[in-house]
């Protein structure tokens, strides 16, 4: 072989590599040298806080967390979260006002527990009641409004002790006045236990009285009623009996207040 022919048959074999390659813009490689740019992942849109003290400013939702880690608050701040109506703070100043032991205090007590009870804070109904109960005390008309309606408001969602306080000082007459109406719808209800039982002893207390009207025989008869179907055994029972007195001759049936 000639010098000749061995320098082309040399060159054939070193540009067959390259004759038969793709093009460099023709293959994907698995990790190219300079991968384009990726689009930054959009972030996920803040979802807005949501609870019970979302609609507070934030010094005010810093105080609140301080609360309930059990943390120093000043008086000012418990004053500005229950002007807020933030049952808790609401609560917790009012059992501030109560342990400065000064009676003319208890109707802000009062209000301020309402608006804890308002606000969903169930337990507040028994400080509630504990001042409502005392006959001592002068308590405000706009305070014992709010008494009522955060009363009312936890009976609706069955609070038992807000349905028995509202039955007894309905049931006397006191701090709310008379609500002869508004009983018997709660009475009614069967949202507290001792509703039936509480309806029969109504009933008992109007039909001991001879001297009773048309209307209070017939409303006498209502809570009979009540008593036979939200009573204990007992009560049912003597609901029933006494009831079918009354239907049968209601002028003369009369009934006496056991002591």
């Amino acid at each position: 072989m000639s010098d000749r022919l061995a320098r082309l048959l040399w060159t054939t074999l070193l540009a067959a590599p390259l004759i038969g390659a793709s093009p460099a813009h023709a293959v994907k490689p698995f990790f190219p040298r300079n991968p384009p740019e990726a689009a930054e992942p959009a972030k996920p849109a803040k979802r807005k806080t949501i609870g019970p003290a979302s609609h507070l400013p934030l010094p005010l939702q810093a105080a609140r967390k301080r609360l309930l880690a059990g943390k120093k608050v000043s008086y000012a701040e418990l004053q500005a979260l229950a002007d807020a109506r933030d049952g808790v703070g609401a609560f917790k100043l009012a059992e501030r006002i109560q342990k400065q032991g000064d009676p003319k205090l208890a109707t802000h007590a009062l209000h301020y527990f309402a608006i804890a009870a308002y606000q969903d804070r169930g337990y507040a109904v028994r400080h509630m009641m504990t001042i409502l109960n005392d006959g001592s005390l002068e308590l405000q008309p706009s305070h014992l409004e709010s008494a009522e309606a955060a009363l009312r408001r936890q009976a609706r969602k069955g609070n038992e002790q807000a349905v028995e306080g509202l039955v007894r000082l309905y049931s006397e007459g006191r701090r709310f006045g008379d609500k002869r109406d508004e009983l018997e719808g709660l009475l009614a209800s069967g949202v507290g236990k001792k509703n039936g039982d509480t309806a029969f002893k109504l009933a008992v207390l109007l039909l001991s009285d001879r001297d009773r009207t048309s209307d209070q025989t017939a409303q006498a008869a209502r809570f009979l009623e009540i008593a036979e179907e939200n009573g204990s055994i007992g009560m049912k029972a003597a609901a029933g009996n006494l009831l079918a007195q009354l239907q049968s001759n209601p002028s003369e049936t009369t009934a006496e207040v056991q002591p």
